[in-house]
């Protein structure tokens, strides 16, 4: 289970996906999204987002696999 360390509880959900290790909150450079080994986005380690809404939405984008 993954940890939220925003202040969204919006994002509880998100945290516990097995695929997302950690969600934090950089104020002006977004909201992000660790992912746990074996799995990207668009070939990234970490989903970025600009709200906890579009971050919620953007999980599609996971897919299994290695990052590159």
């Amino acid at each position: 289970m993954g940890v939220n360390r925003t202040r969204y509880k919006t994002l509880d959900k998100l945290a516990a996906d097995p695929r997302i290790v950690e969600i934090w909150d950089e104020q002006e450079d977004g909201i992000w999204a660790l992912l746990a080994d074996g799995y990207n986005a668009d070939g990234s380690s970490c989903l970025h987002e600009w709200t906890a809404g579009e971050l919620l939405r953007s999980v599609n984008r996971i897919s299994k696999g290695p990052t590159y």
